[in-house]
């Protein structure tokens, strides 16, 4: 069995390399397990790793999930009509699936 090594921070700009190398995603541990003989090479990529400005208020995904979650709510409980790019072509809406 090998030794391994768990490397956090901010990896996700390096995960493509950190697989490179050996490394697998612990879930558990939020983390990855690199084998040991690779561990400096590991830590290096992810201190080297670019640092992803976040804004005060949270990603632009979130925001727009969280829209999203409540126009889905409004249309499901009757008090919206949804306006989607399928509704407007004559399909059948998605949008209360979801």
């Amino acid at each position: 069995m090998t030794t391994t090594i768990l490397v956090t921070g901010n990896t996700y700009p390096v995960k493509d390399q950190i697989k490179a190398l050996g490394g697998r995603w612990d879930a558990a541990s939020k983390g990855w397990r690199v084998p040991a003989d690779k561990a400096a090479a590991a830590q290096a990529l992810v201190a080297g790793a670019p640092v992803q400005a976040r804004s005060s208020s949270g990603s632009s995904y979130a925001k727009g999930r969280s829209f999203a979650i409540a126009r889905v709510k409004a249309i499901r409980n009757g008090t919206a009509d949804c306006h989607c790019r399928m509704c407007s072509t004559g399909n059948e809406c998605l949008c209360i699936y979801q």
